[in-house]
């Protein structure tokens, strides 16, 4: 399917919510400042958000304040603050711990300031904190993951039955949580004989994946047919660790998420079966024309979800477009 396609459809299936705030004054995006409080410059996927989200709000005449922490949720309290002291026309964060960062949100909350949640949404019961969620719906994220394994399975022959193991990301982080949630629901409901035998954190770094996986093919032994990683770099680190276990990346059902290009390259030499399609050019671009829109006064919908389109060979070509290659 073309990816502009399912962007349209992305935008037009989300459930449409105007926002009243009358609490807050809106004045207009074109020379406002806006903070933007993100988690890391280490991943290329945080790097290409950043950098459309600055491109698309330095077009509207948004003076845009950058503050990096490395997944720290302390530090980003913190920054929560200073920014609060700073009074900005509007916040948008990244929450490098979706449980962690609500006390911050209820600050904003009460500082009158709006507030777009890019990226990674905490819990639904604190969505009166934000004025919009932009990203992925990582539920969404980790059932097209479970639709991708079980199509795995049958495609090498595995049948519906087997052992497969997790590499997950940053604990605490809503990726984290709700991809292994959305890919344990699919499998419970369409494949219970596909288990998850053990999970390990390779919290987003590709070395830290190959540790992770290392101990799981060791805890699990020879009759692991699948691994799940959370993000396709770490599933590099995966791949890594397989061979040096002296097992084949390629005779399992390797499914991985974000069509960064260490994934993209996997799926073409054939070592890695699928990915997940997540756009960080989008994902950046819907958070800031989000925050533009809040500032021109506009209707604006309260969730707006990137598509998660499943990856294999046959359709790989559509990773390049969503990353702009």
């Amino acid at each position: 399917m073309n990816f502009s396609k399912l962007t349209k459809l992305a935008l037009a299936t989300t459930a449409f919510m105007g926002l009243a705030m009358p609490d807050m004054a809106f004045a207009g995006a074109k020379g406002s400042k806006v903070i933007l409080l993100t988690v890391t410059e280490e991943c290329e996927y945080c790097a290409l958000h950043q950098r459309a989200f600055k491109e698309v709000a330095s077009a509207a005449g948004v003076d845009v304040d950058v503050k990096i922490t490395n997944y720290d949720a302390a530090e980003q309290a913190s920054q929560v603050d200073q920014a609060i002291a700073q009074n900005p026309a509007a916040i948008v964060l990244w929450p490098a711990d979706a449980s962690a960062i609500v006390p911050s949100l209820r600050k904003i909350k009460q500082a009158g300031i709006p507030l777009v949640i890019t990226n990674s949404k905490p819990d639904d019961k604190y969505a009166d904190y934000w004025s919009v969620f932009t990203g992925p719906s990582d539920l969404g994220n980790g059932q097209s993951a479970g639709e991708a394994m079980i199509k795995g399975f049958a495609e090498k022959k595995f049948g519906t039955e087997g052992k497969i193991v997790i590499v997950e990301g940053v604990p605490g982080t809503p990726p984290q949580i709700a991809r292994s949630k959305g890919l344990e629901d699919v499998l419970g409901e369409k494949a219970k004989g596909i288990v998850v035998a053990g999970k390990q954190n390779g919290n987003w770094d590709q070395t830290k994946a190959t540790d992770a996986a290392a101990a799981l093919f060791t805890q699990v032994g020879p009759d692991v047919k699948g691994v799940y990683a959370q993000a396709d770099n770490m599933m590099s680190g995966v791949i890594v660790a397989a061979k040096r276990a002296g097992i084949d990346p390629a005779s399992l059902v390797l499914v991985g998420s974000n069509c960064s290009i260490e994934g993209v390259n996997q799926i073409k030499d054939g070592t890695q079966y699928a990915t997940v399609l997540q756009s960080p050019i989008d994902d950046g671009k819907y958070a800031a024309n989000a925050v533009v829109d809040l500032l021109d006064g506009k209707k604006v919908e309260k969730e707006i979800y990137l598509p998660h389109e499943i990856i294999t060979k046959a359709n790989v070509s559509d990773c390049d477009a969503a990353i702009g290659r």
